[in-house]
């Protein structure tokens, strides 16, 4: 559809869309915080009860094999904004193709 004969609601998600796009920094994947004990006796962790704190990316690969990947906390930010941006992208898409069905399903209910 051209531009022009687009909603104004659309236009923006599109730009949106397409601001986040030129970025090219997004990964599709979920962060995930592990806890966990070392196992050394003279840890915080045993003797206070205070894991050890780390974050994961959690993805899937092409095989539909999921995928675990250690984020250090110097990269701990960057990689939450990748993925937030990702997220936006995909509900800025969502949103886009509910506009796209409600046309069409009034296109079909016209004729």
């Amino acid at each position: 559809m051209k531009r022009a004969a687009m909603e104004r609601r659309e236009k923006d998600i599109l730009s949106k869309i397409t601001r986040l796009l030129n970025y090219s920094e997004y990964i599709h994947a979920n962060l995930v915080i592990m806890e966990r004990v070392c196992g050394n006796s003279n840890c915080k962790c045993i003797r206070e009860g205070k894991k050890h704190r780390s974050l994961y990316l959690a993805t899937m690969t092409k095989d539909g094999k999921r995928k675990m990947v250690y984020i250090p906390i110097r990269l701990e930010e960057k990689a939450k904004q990748y993925t937030q941006r990702y997220f936006k992208i995909k509900e800025g898409i969502e949103n886009v193709s509910d506009i796209n069905l409600a046309r069409l399903l009034n296109e079909k209910n016209k004729k």
